[in-house]
Order: structure tokens, then sequence, then C-alpha cells
């Protein structure tokens, strides 16, 4: 790629391995856009149009981020529309909005601050919300 925008997925493993998953030619999914625009105020859609519009010969400046901390927690539900009133924390910036669906980003320029509020928005949300089907004895078709 000349110019454009790509992204890069690592798995870092319980023995602190890292693993390459994949790079592609686009931002990233799972509303990765969304967390990165709540820690940085960059929408990574916006700057990708920037420096498509700027173009080989363009110019481009990166823009001044903020460096909060934010986390982002998505899970399949046993309702189609869970109601997410119990997470009532201020650091909440945003809710996901979809069927089976309960999510939402934590935002605090305290890093602490957000893995507790995930620590214990995870454990809420696999006691009370959580779907999930156990995997079958043997593989199947």
């Amino acid at each position: 790629m000349v110019w454009g925008v790509s992204h890069s997925e690592f798995i870092v493993a319980q023995d602190n391995a890292t693993y390459f998953l994949e790079t592609a030619g686009r931002v990233g999914g799972a509303n990765i856009v969304e967390l990165v625009e709540a820690a940085t105020g960059v929408n990574l859609w916006r700057e990708w149009a920037k420096v498509e519009i700027a173009g080989e010969e363009g110019s481009y400046s990166v823009p001044e981020p903020k460096t909060d901390a934010a986390g982002l927690l998505i899970s399949l539900t046993k309702e189609e529309w869970p109601s997410a009133d119990e997470f009532s924390d201020p650091e909440i910036v945003w809710r996901m909005k979809k069927p089976w669906h309960i999510g939402m980003i934590v935002r605090s320029t305290q890093h602490a601050r957000v893995e507790d509020l995930l620590r214990e928005y995870t454990q809420r949300v696999q006691e009370q919300h959580m779907a999930y089907q156990p995997p079958p004895d043997r593989p199947g078709y």
C-alpha cells in the first residue's frame, strides 16, 4: 500500500507468546473504531477519508490524540433486547444497540479504573446476560 489504512491483529496467549492473526486494508471491525475514538478522539473512518482525499501527492497531518484509557465489552445475550440499566457508571460512553447483544465502551483518564470496570462488567454479563451453546461431545456437520 502506498497510502491508505490498514489494521493488524495479534493475540497474546496466556503464556505471553504473541501470535499474528491478519493484516487487512481497512479499519478494524467489531466496534474497534468506536473504542479508538473514545480513547483518543480520533475517528479512523474520518482519517481514512482524509488520507484518500490527500492521495499520493497531497498532504495529511495526523491529529493530536487524547491519551485516555478505554475498554470494550460485547457479548451475545439470552434476550433479544437486554436491559443494560444496571450498568450506570459515568465512564460508560457508548452502548451497543443490536438485537441479542449487550455491549459498552468505558473511558477514563485512569487505566486501572477501566480495567476494574471491565472486570466487574464481564462477571455481571457472564452471570446475567451471556448466551452460549456448550460444544458438542463430538464434532458434527
